[in-house]
């Protein structure tokens, strides 16, 4: 076999026709053709204009607000026009005569003009056919790795931001009103209320909570916005019209992400078929989904709220008060409403759960025996009447069961909801109350951060997380979340009480006041007046502390606390030795009567003590204060008191060991020792120096 034999190439064009050539000649030629045409030059000039672009692109398109995907076209634009700039710069030549298209593909070749001819022509339509083959494979690659739907690139980046949201997860906006009846507005709420939280009451569906679905009521944002906001696939939206008996609801289920409705349906009925609708809808969008329920999830579509329709619109009423302030004024309102329901119907248990719950709020505010007792009542009449396990009895009968002190039967209780509802954050909430209240801290934590998890825009969650926080003296972990409360609730007065008593722990009394004064511009209340008072009280003004604390009683007129520490007040004053044994008098029966109530009750103990030390009953005192110590497993609270009585009866040595033992549990306890009027006696004493904080509690 010859040398040109072995380096020549078959180019085969149909069955009788080939053409060879000749290797090393056709590499040579190729060399001199790129530089005679200069292709080299144009593509690095082409790769670094390219390049420059790029760069510039990538400062300035964020500045400019251009979408991120912007870059990555110019990228695929300019990977893909670099096969064509090369065939054009081989091809064309600008020359003085004008632009010529230059297409032999080489010169001088010492074969007959024929062959040259011949191969120029094969060369050229080899080379045309691997710019179009690389080009269009770029072209194939890229539009492989493109949805394969004809979308634009703003909806591909969107869908594949959008897509992890499960197909499940969707959102029940409140219903709008268009009748103009103020009652219709409570009944379109209660009515969407229902359908998600049938919605919810199912495992396999993952439904945004209704604080941060309800919340976009009065705002004009898209559907894809919300969406995005609460991180769901669908937005289920309604509007209700009542006229007399009848009524009309509009329901739309939308896609969330695509911005198109899935399905709709109006249902023209008489009144007294809204739960049959309630259900309707929530089967339809379950259906619409393609959701494979299981059997308890199932049987959540059979239940019905009430008999009575217009039972139901008042209870909707009350809920809707349990839902919003926790102010003692609004939870009268809302006992009203559930009575007129239960005037109607009186077997309706849910009603009479709405009772308890809003006593047991009353009882908290003004540890008012008769409100315990009315809540209990109301319990219990709920259990009684209830022919079905719910979520929203059960978990207020937890809470019951944790003011008797009934601990175990309260995790019990709670236990059995999440079983049944484990999305219910109410039901985490009340049983991080009874782990807080067992001392099980870190347990008690892990709930409370569930149901914070579990609907992260509800304030009632991180509320009962700023609460723990504080209870076990995490005062700047409460803090942040109270921060949290007040920007979800920012009209609620109780909340804004509740931040300013945190920052008086950390000894910020600027942010405190602050908070307080917040709060007593939306609504006075009991809290923020006490705080205030003690607020003074510590800063030795003790007329200015009996004014506050007199302002608390009209809000709380049976709440021990605030009577102790108008007590501590008088005490101070000369002249008012009598209204100060009265207010301790008055104090130390009601406290008896909240631990009648709940004999666990350590707090209440430890006060008690203390009302007992200057009421004289030392022996009492003492016997009061271990028991709480011991039942608290050593609160550096209860230490604190301890050493006030320790103190009335001359132990003082024994009283600065207890002082040292509490800031050494909580080191904020040094601010109220440096400035506790009881505890200046001890100011000269070396080891109550020691005590003190580097900055002195001050206004």
């Amino acid at each position: 076999m010859s040398q040109s034999q072995i380096h020549s190439i078959p180019l085969y064009f149909g069955q009788k026709k080939e053409a060879t050539i000749n290797l090393p000649h056709f590499l040579g030629q190729l060399v001199a053709e790129t530089r005679r045409r200069k292709v080299v030059p144009v593509v690095i000039t082409y790769a670094v204009v390219g390049w420059l672009i790029l760069q510039v692109a990538g400062q300035t398109f964020e500045p400019l607000g251009l979408p991120e995907w912007g870059i990555q076209v110019l990228i695929v634009a300019i990977v893909a026009c670099f096969p064509a700039v090369i065939f054009l710069t081989w091809l064309v030549d600008f020359k003085q005569q004008g632009i010529m298209f230059d297409l032999p593909l080489w010169r001088g070749d010492t074969e007959s003009p024929i062959k040259q001819k011949k191969s120029s022509q094969l060369f050229a339509i080899l080379l045309c056919v691997l710019v179009t083959a690389g080009t269009g494979a770029l072209i194939i690659y890229l539009l492989g790795q493109l949805p394969k739907s004809s979308k634009t690139v703003t909806e591909t980046v969107t869908e594949t931001k959008t897509s992890e949201y499960p197909v499940n997860s969707i959102a029940v906006m409140a219903f709008r009103t268009f009748d103009g009846h103020t009652d219709s507005d409570y009944f379109s709420a209660g009515l969407a209320e229902e359908i998600l939280n049938f919605l919810a009451a199912m495992k396999e569906m993952n439904v945004a909570a209704r604080t941060s679905s309800f919340r976009f009521r009065e705002k004009q944002l898209n559907i894809r916005e919300i969406a995005k906001l609460l991180n769901v696939k669908h937005i289920l939206e309604g509007s209700v019209r009542r006229e007399g008996d009848r009524i009309r609801v509009t329901v739309q289920l939308i896609d969330g992400v695509e911005g198109y409705h899935e399905w709709s349906k109006s249902y023209d009925r008489k009144l007294d078929s809204i739960f049959a609708i309630q259900l309707e809808i929530a089967a339809a969008v379950v259906n619409e989904l393609k959701i494979s329920l299981s059997l308890d999830s199932e049987s959540i579509l059979q239940e019905t709220p009430a008999e009575n329709i217009e039972a139901y619109i008042f209870y909707l009423q009350g809920r809707e008060k349990l839902h919003s302030s926790q102010d003692a004024d609004v939870m009268m309102t809302a006992k009203k409403l559930f009575n007129q329901a239960l005037k109607i119907d009186q077997s309706y248990a849910k009603a009479y759960a709405g009772i308890c719950a809003a006593d047991l709020r009353l009882y908290q505010i003004s540890n008012d025996p008769d409100d315990f007792e009315s809540a209990e009542e109301a319990c219990d009449q709920a259990k009684r009447l209830s022919n079905s396990l719910s979520s929203d009895i059960q978990v207020v009968l937890g809470r019951l069961y944790r003011y008797r002190g009934w601990y175990q039967k309260a995790v019990n209780e709670l236990n059995s909801v999440i079983r049944i509802a484990p999305t219910s954050p109410d039901a985490y909430i009340e049983l991080g109350e009874v782990l807080s209240a067992q001392n099980k801290v870190d347990e008690a934590e892990a709930a409370f951060l569930r149901a914070v998890d579990l609907k992260r825009n509800y304030w009632k969650a991180h509320e009962a997380l700023a609460n723990f926080y504080y209870v076990v003296e995490r005062y700047s972990d409460s803090a942040k979340a109270y921060e949290i409360v007040t920007r979800l609730t920012p009209d609620v007065a109780g909340n804004f009480a509740a931040k300013g008593a945190v920052y008086y722990m950390l000894g910020d009394m600027q942010k405190a006041l602050v908070a307080y004064e917040r709060s007593l511009q939306l609504k006075p209340s009991r809290l923020a007046y006490t705080n205030i008072g003690s607020f003074y009280y510590y800063l030795g003004q003790f007329d200015a502390a009996v004014k506050m604390q007199k302002l608390a009683l009209e809000y709380a007129p049976d709440d021990h606390r605030v009577l102790g520490r108008l007590a501590e007040s008088y005490r101070f004053i000369p002249g008012k030795e009598s209204e100060s044994r009265s207010a301790y008098e008055r104090a130390a029966g009601l406290a008896l009567d909240n631990l009648k109530i709940n004999s666990e009750d350590w707090s209440t103990r430890g006060a008690l003590g203390v009302y007992y030390a200057h009421l004289d009953r030392f022996k009492e005192a003492i016997e009061l204060l271990e028991l709480a110590v011991n039942q608290s497993q050593r609160h550096p609270e209860v230490l604190y008191l301890q050493a006030l009585v320790f103190l009335k009866v001359d132990k003082s040595k024994a009283a600065l060991t207890l002082l040292e033992e509490a800031v050494k549990l909580e080191g904020v306890y040094r601010q109220f020792i440096a400035a506790d009027p009881d505890l200046q006696i001890l100011k000269e004493n070396e080891r109550f120096i020691q005590l003190l904080p580097a900055k002195i509690f001050t206004g």
